[in-house]
This record gives C-alpha cells, structure tokens and sequence, in this order.
C-alpha cells in the first residue's frame, strides 16, 4: 500500500516505545463559557450506576462518579473537607452531571428538566445545583483529588490500581460493574470506584496489602478474571491512562497473537537495540514482578513524635506516591523552595524519596543523620503547604522534625539553633535592657559579628524589643478596669512576639475581646514550643507543650477558649501538641484553641465598626491556609463597612521564622518573596493597607518592600467606633 500514512497517530499511542518527539503540534477547540452542574446523590452504588444510561439521553457533557469510599477520605481531609458544601447526608454515591455551552440560561434550563425527570422517576435522594463558579469549583475540586486521597490511605490494605482503567460500552456499564463486583467479593476485599461514567470507564481500585504475599497472588487472579470479563463485554483494559507495567503484560490477551506479533515488529524497526521505554506494550513483566521492597523488609526508626495516624514512620514517607504536584509553579503554596530552585531534591517528593530510600535500604542506615540527607531538608521551611496540598497530605515539616531531631543526637545541636530555640528567653533579656539592646542589635559592629560568629545575616533586622511587653500593659490595664462575674472569660495565649516585641497586636486584641464582652485572662505559660520544633529540639518543645497543657487546661475545664494571634503558635496546640503529649486534655485544649479570627466568626459580631478608609491587600500564613483555610480572615475584615480585601497567591513568604535570618538562606528567602508577593505588594498604592497575620510574614514584606504591613486585629481595633 502505497498510499500516505499519518506516523503521529501511532507514535501518540505507543507511550513512548517507539520514538522520542520533540516538537508537536496540536488542534485546539474552543472552551465553552459556561457550565452547570447537578449533584445527584444516592443510597447505593448501583442504583447511581443504573441511572447513567437514562442521565445519558439529556446529553450532558460530562457524569462522573464518587463512591462513599473517597467521599469518606474526603472528609478527613482538612483541605477538601470545607469544600464539601454540596454533599446532603451520607450518601454512598454521588454522580457529577454537567452541561456546558454558550448560553447558561439554556444550561439551566437543561438542568432543571434533568433534575425534574429524576424528581419524578425518584432516581437520587437528594438533586444538589451548582450554578456559580465557587460552587462548581468545590465539586471539581473534590473530583480531581480522588486519586490523590486514595494513594494517601494510611493503613497497609489500601486501593491499588491495577485494573483501574478498565472501560465498556456505557449500556454495559452496570452490569459489568455488577460482574466486576463479584470478582472483588470472591476474593473478599472490597473497591472504591469513581471516574467516568459516561464513558463507561470507571477507575477501580480494590483494596489490597502488597506486604501480604497472598494479597500480591490475589492481585494477580484478580487482574487475570477482570481480563476476561472484559473481553466478555467487548471493552477495553486501558481506556485512558495507557498500559504502562500494570497492564502491559495482558496485550497478547487482549488483542490476540497476530496483532501482537506486528507490536512486536513495529517496536523491532522502530526501536531495534530496545532502548524506548522497554517492558512496555510488548515483551513485558507479570504483573507481580519488580514489585518494590514491601516494608517489612525496610530499616525502622525509633521516633519521638507519635506516627501512630500516618501508620508508623515509613509509612509517613510511604504515602509520597510521586504524583508531583509538588511540583507546581503558579499557585499555591507547596513547595515554596522547589518553586524557586525548581531543583527536584528541593520538591517535597524528592526529600521523600531520599529518606525512602534509607528505609528501603538503598542507602546505609547512616545516611538518614548524614550532611546530605541535611542538604536534601535544609530548604524544606516547614510550611506545611503539602499537609494541605499534596492530594496524599504528606507532612514534610513533621518529617523533618523528627529528622532534626535524630540529626542533632548524631551531630551535636548548632548554637545559632539554640538561641533561635529559646527565642522566647532572649526576648525577655531584650526587653528588660531596651532600648539599650536595640541600639546594639542595630549598629553594623554587633551585626557584622552576629553574620560573621553566628551566621545570622547582617541586612536582616532583628524584631525590636519593647520598651513594655505585652504582660505589663495588660496588668496596668487590668488594674483600671473593673470584671464581673458575669462577664464570659477568654484566655489570650501572647505569643512571644506579642509579648517582647510587637504588644500593639495584643492591645488591638484585647480591645476587641472586651468590645464583644468579654474578660480577658493572660495564662501563666511557656512559649508555644513552635521554635524548638523547627529546630528539631523535640524535648524541649515537649517540655513547653507540658508546662502549658498543665497551665491551660484548668481554663479550659472552666469554660474559657483559648485566643491566639499569631497562627504558628495556637496551631501548634491543634497539629504539634496531641502527637507529643497523648492525653484527654491536650485534646481538649486542641479542641478549645481558636486563631482570633476563627473566635471572632463564631462568637458572632456585637461592635459596630466604622467604614473602611482604605482597601486591604490579605497574604495568608501558610499554617493557617494548610490548616484553617482564609475564610476566618476574611469574614472578620469583611465585618469592617464597604471594606474591600484582596488576597494574594504568593504562596509562602519565604521567611519562616528564622529561616529567612540565617545568612545562608537570606537570598533563597527574597526569592521566594520576589516571586509573587512582593510584586503584589508594591503594585497597590497607599490606599491599600497590607495586611497579614503572621509575624514573619510582616517582617518579610517590610524588608523586602518597606511597606507598613499590620495584623488582622489591629485594623479592626482601628475600626472600633469608640476607638
């Protein structure tokens, strides 16, 4: 035949066995501008499983599912959980229905005869609209993290995908699945499944030890019956994301030996010395071969923190499954440092897989406190965007704690660490001899000494120390103001930098808290123990966590919530404190502790402000948008009239406490500040007031730009009408 043949069409299909390309060019099709979509929710699997075809005949776009399994995960998820604003119930099932096209009032109208039909043939419990793009945006985002939350399962029997891109005809899908289901059951497991129904390609995902030698045999039984089912059905084992090694080894089977034979010629002229991508489409592995090292074979680390929830220590690393979103450059927060290297070891996948692969043996045991593995964390800034991001929440900056901590014991503890640990004595020091201690940190001898003794880089400023703390204005003020008995209490936990170095922020609070009725009460405490975390000073941290739990809790007991400004430190209460000290009352003080702004939302709102002078430009810390989310914050500036807020996605400030003083992060940590925030920052004008919770972050933006940047309370202090 000598007719013309388009190469492109093969080389697309063969996952890289047959040619390495370059360039390519792609058609593109015009995105609709609007969509609609309607949750329909169920009270089983196969009744939503049913209720494709007939969804199918008002020709949506899309019907994608989500079982009760990822649903469950979901809502375990800090990041994912608040988004789940349109799930009714428990259901078991839920199918995603989207219309899309130019005119949205014709989409509506689609829904609305869509949920009709339903209504009327009482197919769903529940028929939940999501017209606007935030709503929509929390369904999609739900969907698209189902791979992720189902690779972070914690327990050793978890979803494996192996025959999860399996497809038929969408009229076959129900019985297929019901068929499919069978398998499952005979080998008593269970799945997950979600994905494409419309398409009849459903991602199914049975639930498997692969420490367990027998588990691995019934993944292969499993993979060799599903083979067979669906070419009963006339499918197809890869439908979308290629056969790779899990499937590969099932193309003689599926396609029959002649057309494997011409695989096997075409992959010989095109790939002779098989160098593309072998073992892949022909002349592959079993399905159970070159598994990797199960974790019963791997080196184990005694630890300090408790692992218990991850599953144990490796097991913490283990749910890295290299998805890479990690990875990402324009938004979010994770991975600040790879963000700006772009380096993988500075990824949160590529310092998983260094501490991987210590406990899978590839390297030494040694190698876990050596200098290198120090250099792969050094730039982690345990921001804890992952936690919140990664779709698996790997905690790199637990992981690195603990890392710190067996890396001291080994090497001996740096003094610059230590003084940073104990920030909170140094503080106290400063204050008790300022304004003279201002003037020595400030003058270029003490600086240059600091940089060139210590390695605390000279073109930072220290915070400066008050010239009254925080604890002595209070008591001054306490003394002027009369309490009542019916007054509600509120326990203010000053952090240290509310109480050495910036109390306007701790006056602004208080000012608040009596405005909405409250009585204030400063509790006899340690520091948070957040800079002893960071330094992996575990010990020390405990001791803090300790002293504070025996002096908090009796308030809490009492009736009192706990109020914090500064979001590194209450939240140290709610992440750090229940995996160092394991009772009932540090869970109830994790339970009982609240940012300021999440206080001010949910003790309702009795002052009255008055109108916004000025626009606000809102850079959220990154403890607080992993585990709290923006929402807090920007309901409370909200509360100001006419106020105007804009948030910035910068990321991570780059400073992170002392990261950003030690000289030898100095420019990585402008560098993570030049890459959005700052830009943002000076492009508003002086009608803008920047606003941002975190101390570090306030110092990052007025060191790298000059402008004045305040905390939430203090612009609403500001605003209060008698103020």
């Amino acid at each position: 035949n000598n007719q013309p043949f388009n190469l492109a069409k093969m080389i697309v299909g063969s996952e890289g066995t047959l040619a390495v390309v370059t360039e390519a060019k792609v058609n593109l099709v015009p995105q609709p501008r609007n969509r609609v979509l309607l949750v329909v929710h169920f009270a089983g699997l196969f009744a939503a499983l049913d209720a494709v075809t007939p969804i199918l005949e008002f020709q949506p776009s899309a019907v994608e599912l989500l079982d009760n399994f990822i649903l469950r995960l979901t809502k375990d998820t800090m990041e994912y959980a608040r988004r789940m604003t349109f799930v009714e119930g428990d259901p078991a099932a839920l199918l995603l229905v989207e219309f899309q096209g130019e005119d949205r009032n014709e989409l509506v109208d689609r829904l609305n005869k869509l949920s009709d039909y339903l209504k009327k043939h009482k197919i769903g419990y529940a028929h939940v609209r999501a017209i606007e793009d935030e709503a929509q945006e929390n369904v999609w985002t739900i969907r698209k993290a189902g791979l992720g939350l189902l690779m972070g399962t914690k327990e050793h029997t978890r979803p494996i995908g192996f025959v999860e891109d399996t497809a038929v005809p969408s009229e076959k899908l129900a019985d297929y699945i019901h068929r499919f289901d069978d398998i499952i059951r005979e080998h008593e497991t269970s799945a997950c499944y979600y994905a494409h129904a419309s398409v009849g390609c459903l991602h199914i995902r049975p639930l498997l030890n692969l420490r367990s030698k027998p588990d691995v045999q019934k993944m292969q039984t499993i993979a060799d019956r599903v083979s067979d089912l669906v070419l009963e059905y006339g499918g197809a084992m890869s439908a979308e994301h290629g056969d790779g090694l899990a499937r590969s080894g099932f193309n003689e089977k599926m396609f029959g030996p002649k057309l494997y034979q011409a695989f096997k010629e075409i992959k010989q002229a095109f790939d002779p010395k098989n160098i593309l991508n072998p073992g892949k489409i022909v002349d592959a592995q079993s399905l159970t071969e070159n598994m990797r090292a199960t974790s019963d074979e791997r080196e184990s680390i005694e630890t300090f923190l408790d692992f218990s929830k991850e599953g144990g220590f490796n097991n913490a690393i283990e749910i890295c499954n290299g998805n890479g979103v990690c990875r990402k450059t324009q938004s979010g927060t994770m991975c600040p440092s790879y963000m700006v290297t772009l380096e993988e070891e500075h990824s949160t996948r590529g310092r998983a897989n260094a501490l991987r692969a210590v406990l899978t043996g590839r390297l030494e045991q040694d190698a876990f406190t050596s200098r290198r593995m120090h250099d792969v964390l050094d730039l982690c800034i345990a921001c804890k965007g992952c936690k919140g991001e990664c779709p698996t929440n790997v905690d790199m900056a637990k992981l690195k704690y603990e890392f710190l901590y067996h890396y001291h014991k080994s090497n001996g503890l740096p003094t610059r660490d230590r003084l940073f640990g104990y920030i909170a004595t140094l503080n106290r020091f400063g204050c008790a001899f300022a304004p003279v201690s201002n003037w020595l940190l400030g003058s270029p001898p003490v600086r240059w000494i600091l940089h060139s003794a210590l390695g605390i880089e000279r073109h930072r400023h220290l915070p400066p120390f008050a010239g009254q703390t925080f604890p002595s204005w209070f008591k001054q003020h306490s003394a002027q103001n009369t309490t009542s008995e019916n007054r509600k209490k509120v326990v203010l936990f000053n952090d240290t930098f509310m109480t050495y170095n910036y109390p306007d922020v701790g006056i602004a609070t208080v000012k608040l808290l009596e405005a909405l009725g409250y009585e204030v009460i400063l509790p006899g405490k340690k520091c948070c123990g957040r800079p002893f975390l960071s330094k992996g000073m575990l010990e020390e941290a405990r001791e803090c966590a300790r002293h504070n739990v025996e002096h908090l809790y009796p308030l809490v007991e009492q009736g009192a919530p706990i109020v914090g400004c500064e979001p590194s430190c209450i939240l140290t209460f709610r992440d750090e404190y229940p995996e160092m000290l394991n009772d009932s009352r540090t869970k109830a003080i994790a339970e009982n502790s609240f940012l300021i702004e999440e206080f001010l939302q949910r003790s309702g709102h009795d002052f009255s402000l008055k109108p916004a002078e000025k626009k606000y430009l809102l850079h959220g810390h990154c403890h607080m948008k992993a585990l709290v989310g923006l929402k807090p914050t920007l309901n409370a500036l909200s509360l100001i009239p006419n106020a105007e807020v804009e948030v910035v996605d910068s990321g991570c400030c780059g400073m992170a406490g002392a990261f950003g003083f030690e000289k030898e992060h100095y420019e990585i940590s402008l560098a993570m500040g030049r890459r959005r925030l700052f830009e943002s920052v000076e492009s508003k004008d002086d009608a803008w007031q920047i606003v941002a919770p975190g101390v570090s972050c306030r110092q990052q933006i007025e060191h790298g730009t000059g402008r004045k940047v305040r905390h939430p309370v203090e612009v609403l202090a500001e605003q209060l009408k008698d103020s």
